[in-house]
């Protein structure tokens, strides 16, 4: 299950940027989980709750956005969502695309008090 140590990655990720806030009380964690990351949302989310009752802000609320996959067509350029499996262009169905977006998980941000 890489979803534990992606939820590690984004703990220490957090606890690096809350070293910039001494004393500050982080109250809430947004993430963006790409759907052709690899990641399973509800298990990172659980992974990220049992780590968060063990660090520093037991009390911080947790926010996970699933960011859809998005392509761009390197024949025709047109850039396009595809809901299927088949990454084919719409318009001049050739398969040379290029993933420009939903395939990583990055921290989006925190709101600190």
């Amino acid at each position: 299950m890489h979803e534990v140590a992606l939820a590690q990655a984004v703990w220490r990720q957090v606890a690096a940027e809350m070293q910039h806030h001494p004393g500050r009380t982080l109250l809430e964690i947004r993430l963006t989980v790409g759907r052709w990351s690899g990641a399973d949302p509800e298990s990172l989310q659980f992974a990220l709750q049992v780590l968060a009752a063990e660090s520093p802000w037991p009390q911080a609320a947790l926010h996970l956005r699933t960011e859809p996959l998005a392509v761009k067509c390197q024949a025709c350029g047109r850039e396009f969502e595809p809901q299927e499996l088949n990454l084919a262009c719409p318009d001049c169905r050739s398969a040379d695309v290029e993933v420009t977006r939903g395939r990583n998980v990055y921290l989006e941000s925190l709101e600190v008090e």
